[in-house]
């Protein structure tokens, strides 16, 4: 496999939807007719690839520092707890090292558009059940002769996501969500035509309060699919991949939240093994 292969999969999972992954009491609605603005900074390093399993020796690094913007806005339709957003991201990507040219590119991403619905969402019991799908638009800035560092994806892909948020004693959560994505055909990466598999993602979370306006949260990540091929033959695997995170989540006053969150990639099948940083601004009104 080609150091292109190697890096297509880590970008392509490394995705603006992968990267505002959910946190801990995401999956708790806000009254009807809030808006909610959030603003992400983060850094991601992968001093590793893998290929089936194996470390890929003379690999180049990979570094990928990004910022999102992502709306939100919630109405009540039908009797049930809607919500509408969208993300927007910014990134840029950087390949070196170990003999390799520097490549680079940055720019924004690939917009995102979702609706979210609560099928279940009962504060007394403080149980809630949602369903989200997202349309991930080709917008983002994309060369085909850079597709691993490029911030868009030059195809569309469709996620639904289904989520379980679960109430425990007074101040503690658990939390489990599916995520399944469907991709387009990315009919120029670096002159062919990129075919992808299916992926889906599994995630557990847990939370509890260490004050009225303070909350620590935990969330482990395992993904598989997205197997990737070009005229049939396969040029990455499929994923058989595991990250956990810890995030600590303080309440500034009723306005303002502020979130650190710390993500390690703990297993990786193929692609790079990523560990990184991520700060979280939420404005409410």
């Amino acid at each position: 496999m080609s150091w292109k292969g190697w890096t297509c999969v880590g970008l392509l999972l490394a995705s603006s939807a992968s990267w505002a992954d959910p946190s801990a009491r995401d999956w708790i609605p806000a009254p009807a007719g809030t808006n909610i603005i959030a603003g992400y900074l983060g850094y991601q390093k992968a001093n590793r690839m893998y290929e089936d399993g194996r470390r890929v020796q003379g690999a180049p690094k990979l570094d990928v520092q990004y910022g999102i913007y992502r709306q939100m806005h919630y109405r009540e339709l039908a009797g049930k707890t809607v919500q509408y957003e969208v993300i927007v991201p910014v990134s840029r990507a950087t390949l070196k090292g170990n003999g390799f040219p520097k490549d680079r590119l940055s720019g924004v991403g690939d917009v995102n558009i979702g609706a979210a619905v609560w099928l279940h969402n009962n504060d007394e019991t403080r149980t809630y059940v949602a369903w989200e799908p997202f349309l991930v638009l080709p917008t983002g800035r994309y060369r085909g002769s850079q597709a691993d560092v490029s911030p868009g994806e030059n195809r569309w892909s469709l996620i639904q996501d289904f989520a379980f948020v679960k109430g425990i004693g007074k101040s503690s959560y658990i939390e489990g969500m599916a995520e399944f994505e469907v991709f387009g055909k990315n009919t120029n990466y670096y002159g062919q035509t990129l075919k992808k598999n299916p992926a889906m993602r599994l995630m557990a979370f847990a939370s509890t309060d260490l004050s009225p306006s303070t909350y620590v949260g935990l969330r482990y990540r395992y993904e598989t699919g997205g197997k990737e091929k070009i005229h049939g033959q396969k040029v990455a695997g499929s994923a058989n991949d595991h990250q956990i995170a810890a995030e600590l989540t303080h309440q500034l006053n009723d306005q303002h939240q502020l979130q650190l969150q710390y993500a390690h990639d703990i297993k990786v099948r193929n692609g790079p093994k990523f560990n990184g940083v991520q700060l979280r601004y939420a404005f409410l009104f």
